[in-house]
Parts: C-alpha cells; structure tokens; sequence
C-alpha cells in the first residue's frame, strides 16, 4: 500500500502529538474496502459532527456501518457545517486534527478490535490505528492541556 501525506491540519496534529500513525491509500468501493484492508466491516470507523444549540459541537467515532449515538437535543451536522467546523469532507472526516480541539465520543464497541481503520481527511486515505492510540489522541482534556502551554 502506497503511503500518503495527511492533509496540513491533521499532519500537524500527529507531528504534535507524537503520533507514528500512517496514512495509506486504498482505492476501493466501499462494499470492498474491508477487503482491500484485511478487516472486518467493523473495524472500519466514520466519524460524524453532533451539534447541540447549547453545547460545543463534539465528535462521534463509530463503525461505518452504525449510527451515531444523539442525546438530547443533538442533531447530525450536515455536509457544509461539517466542512465549516472541521475543515474536512463529512465522508473522509477524521476524529482529529481540526483546526480547534473537540470533544470526542468513541462507541465502545469499536475499541475491542486490534487495529481500526479511520479516515484521514483525503480521498482513499485510512489510517491504521490501535484502540489505545485513538483513545489517546482523542482525550480532549489531556491536549488542551497540551496544547494550552
């Protein structure tokens, strides 16, 4: 698999935090992406912006074949309020590397697989990442801190 380049804002956030985590190109349908990855249809992740009127917008990581868990009074962001809040396409949003931090909800049936595939704000990008290293560059508390200083 041909190694890519992360689009600015998501190279950045990995060369901050230290992240080793690769991008790589695959060309497939999406009824043939698992195949082309070696995984299963849940270990491939989406993401999707949840808004609130009241509360910042946060980040829900799960499987690319469930939805989003909405609270109360949340709402799925469309494709142009994705694109304003995040810099990103809604279909190859990653969970990170917008241009403010978020908060980010990971559904916790998609941490129990060895490796998940997220996207990675290009055309036919994935990233290969562990569940700890997700949980990790996702915990907002820790990169505010961070990033704070």
């Amino acid at each position: 698999m041909k190694i890519l380049t992360p689009p600015p804002g998501l190279l950045e956030f990995l060369e901050r935090t230290g992240s080793n985590a690769k991008v790589y190109e695959v060309k497939a349908t999406a009824e043939q992406l698992n195949f082309s990855l070696g995984c299963r249809e849940e270990e491939i992740l989406t993401t999707s912006l949840i808004l609130h009127a009241q509360k910042a917008p946060r980040v829900s990581v799960h499987s690319r074949n469930q939805t989003p868990k909405i609270g109360n009074g949340e709402r799925v962001a469309n494709a142009l309020q994705v694109y304003l809040l995040t810099g990103y396409s809604a279909e190859i949003m990653p969970p990170f590397g917008f241009p403010h931090l978020l908060e980010t909800t990971i559904d916790p049936k998609c941490l129990q697989s060895p490796c998940l595939y997220i996207p990675a704000g290009i055309l036919h990008g994935w990233m290969a990442i562990t569940p700890q290293e997700l949980t990790c560059l996702t915990n907002l508390k820790l990169w505010r801190r961070v990033f704070a200083a």
